[in-house]
């Protein structure tokens, strides 16, 4: 048996752990046929939800200001399931108020798998709202909320672009509409979920809503054209998986578009502030510099963390990327305050 691949950083215990991850993920390929239906995907789990979280659920109705450029006469806008976490004994839209401070994050998976409820992002969320916690706490300021879409996956032909487009402003009017402050949203997602969370934020920028005050986006699958992204042997999926997410969550759309690939969006001065977070054993890294680089050309502030040796989905690996990973969640709780 071949040893695992390594690189300097790594301890012998990670470079297992990371090979093990490759080894279960190397068989993983996009399905099509089935999608779940919408009360399936507003259950809220039961169990394996650590202390002092609280997940809620609610419906957020299709929003009556879609977009001509997400329109579609075959893909209908409807409801779309959103889950509040909170560390206090309630957390909805119902908790809106002038200075509540909200994260809207844009789960991963390709657009064709993942849902705001299930294990691993129960994890990170609950990690995520510690680390708030822990910031706003210390500034006498009450902790955020997140609020994470359920939006429609890719596994079937009416659930292709521009279908999580569709919901993901929904939800977002849905927020504007119950009370919160633009201001103090915070768009946030990772993986193909950040680049969901960018392109949303450019969709608005051409509403008649008013801009996010903030983006955060963990390694996001920003170029689907893959023109520049690089084959890293470390990483946990090879770039051909990355691609065949892509080719079933466009179906006919091009990835040379904006609303595909948020790395071509024409970024204005008046972008949000920015923070992008990713490793350099990423097979998608690239596009996170050219973001960064694309944002403050025309005078966007936008900041660019890199982790030396960090594969993709780093920040859900708290068991292998302890310190990373956690100082990761600190950085968004830090640049959600300031």
């Amino acid at each position: 048996m071949s040893s695992p691949l390594t690189l300097p950083s790594w301890s012998p215990q990670q470079a297992a752990a990371l090979h093990g991850l490759r080894t279960a993920l190397s068989g993983f390929a996009p399905t099509f046929g089935q999608a779940q239906l919408i009360a399936e995907r507003s259950q809220v789990p039961s169990d394996g939800i650590p202390e002092g979280i609280h997940i809620s659920c609610e419906l957020a109705p299709p929003s009556i200001q879609l977009l001509a450029s997400i329109h579609s006469n075959s893909i209908q806008a409807g409801q779309v399931p959103v889950f509040f976490y909170s560390s206090g004994p309630s957390g909805s839209s119902a908790d809106a108020k002038n200075d509540a401070k909200v994260i809207l994050h844009v789960h991963g998976g390709g657009g064709v798998s993942g849902h705001p409820a299930e294990q691993r992002f129960v994890g990170f969320f609950s990690r995520m709202l510690r680390a708030l916690g822990e910031k706003f706490a210390a500034q006498g300021s009450s902790t955020p909320i997140i609020a994470a879409p359920s939006y429609r996956l890719a596994t079937v032909a009416e659930n292709i672009f521009p279908a999580a487009l569709q919901d993901l402003f929904s939800v977002y009017h849905h927020l504007i509409l119950q009370g919160f402050v633009a201001e103090n949203i915070t768009i946030a997602g990772d993986s193909a979920g950040g680049n969901l969370a960018l392109i949303l934020t450019y969709i608005i920028s051409q509403s008649t809503l008013t801009m996010p005050g903030r983006v955060v986006v963990f390694s996001p699958d920003a170029d689907l054209t893959y023109a520049s992204s690089t084959s890293v042997p470390h990483d946990i999926f090879p770039l051909s998986t990355y691609q065949a997410c892509s080719s079933q969550y466009l179906g006919n759309f091009s990835a040379n578009s904006p609303l595909a690939s948020s790395s071509l969006i024409p970024f204005t001065a008046s972008w949000p502030k920015t923070l992008v977070v990713t490793g350099t054993a990423d097979n998608v890294a690239e596009s996170s510099r050219r973001l960064v680089a694309g944002i403050k050309e025309p005078g966007g502030e936008a900041e660019l963390v890199e982790y030396a040796d960090l594969t993709h989905g780093w920040w859900m690996f708290a068991h292998i990327f302890t310190t990373q990973s956690d100082d990761g969640l600190e950085r968004l709780a830090a640049f959600v305050h300031d």
